[in-house]
């Protein structure tokens, strides 16, 4: 599995689980400050996921040690994150459905589906990456830290050529 893929994947099935039956018709895009919301929530859970699923990590690698100073930081960026990922839950749905973004059941739906199918994507020999990836990256705030996995996300839809695609915008040009 190629790192890149793992941030890929989690936002294609936030899109999947989201919209219920695909349509034909074209779906506005997530934006920048949407994806990285909607990220920055599932945040918790799939660094969580990520050292369940590479228990085969030693006892000191950053995955697998007791870290609750950086779970507190990543969790503490839920709450203020929810509004926009709220926001792009609804354009993912269509207009018939928005009314369930705002349910109380949306997001930890979307966990349950998300973080899962995420994890199925690490292979053993990915560990020791993402070990090194969470590890560097632990000390950004979690938009930051969610803005980066948004950022490979974007980075495999512009070279994916087939298949299912993200629904994200085109990432701007630098100012």
């Amino acid at each position: 599995m190629r790192i890149r893929h793992l941030a890929a994947t989690a936002l294609l099935w936030a899109g999947v689980a989201a919209s219920g039956a695909a349509q034909a018709q074209a779906r506005p895009c997530l934006t920048d400050t949407e994806a990285e919301a909607l990220f920055q929530v599932l945040l918790p859970d799939m660094v969580a996921e990520m050292g369940r699923v590479c228990a085969t990590l030693p006892p000191s690698a950053f995955l697998r040690r007791s870290n609750p100073a950086f779970a507190a930081r990543i969790q503490s960026g839920v709450a203020p994150a929810l509004p926009a990922a709220r926001s792009g839950i609804a354009k993912l749905l269509g207009p018939q459905m928005q009314g369930l973004a705002e349910s109380q059941f949306v997001i930890p739906a979307l966990k349950v589906l998300i973080v899962p199918v995420a994890a199925q994507q690490i292979e053993a020999n990915d560990c020791p990456k993402l070990d090194k990836i969470v590890s560097n990256l632990a000390p950004l705030p979690p938009r930051n830290l969610a803005g980066v996995f948004v950022g490979l996300a974007q980075l495999n839809a512009d070279r994916q050529k087939s298949g299912p695609r993200l629904p994200l915008c085109p990432m701007g040009r630098p100012k």
